[in-house]
């Protein structure tokens, strides 16, 4: 059936991206960039633009779910339930924990950067940081999940 081959199709791609984004990508350029204030800007657009990705591919697989309830896959309430907690992670990290980096970031530059900052700043930077890091591992550990649940199909 075309639906479930476009479903397994963009549920490895969005994992894929995931996996390429967060754990290829970004430490790469951070390893090989000297400035981590020029590394942390081409990160972020990297981000962002992962983030608008994965949103419309969540709200994309979570309509394609509902119309594969009688293929044989997995029950769709399960899949449902994970592909809306991976689309909450993602907004969440997206509209409200992202923009929030961008500002103490500006704020840090604004300072004369990261060293010269007070602590508390340092700090919330990190914190917000290491959020959305957990949000990110969240949205991956799930959708991998999805993928797993494939192959439990009968």
């Amino acid at each position: 059936m075309m639906s479930e081959r476009l479903y397994i199709v963009l549920l490895a791609l969005l994992v894929g991206a995931q996996a390429a984004v967060g754990y290829l990508v970004a430490p790469t350029l951070f390893e090989l960039i000297n400035d981590r204030s020029y590394a942390g800007t081409i990160a972020g657009v990297i981000f962002e633009r992962m983030g608008w990705l994965s949103l419309a591919g969540l709200m994309l697989l979570f309509g394609l779910r509902w119309r594969l309830d009688k293929t044989g896959m997995p029950p769709p309430k399960w899949d449902a339930v994970i592909i809306l907690s991976m689309l909450g992670f993602t907004a969440l990290g997206h509209f409200l924990i992202r923009p929030w980096i961008v500002n103490i970031r500006r704020s840090i530059q604004q300072a004369g950067g990261f060293e010269m900052c007070d602590r508390a700043m340092r700090n919330q930077f990190g914190l917000l940081h290491g959020a959305s890091s957990v949000l990110f591992l969240m949205v991956f550990i799930l959708g991998l999940s999805l993928i797993l649940r494939l192959r439990a199909k009968p």
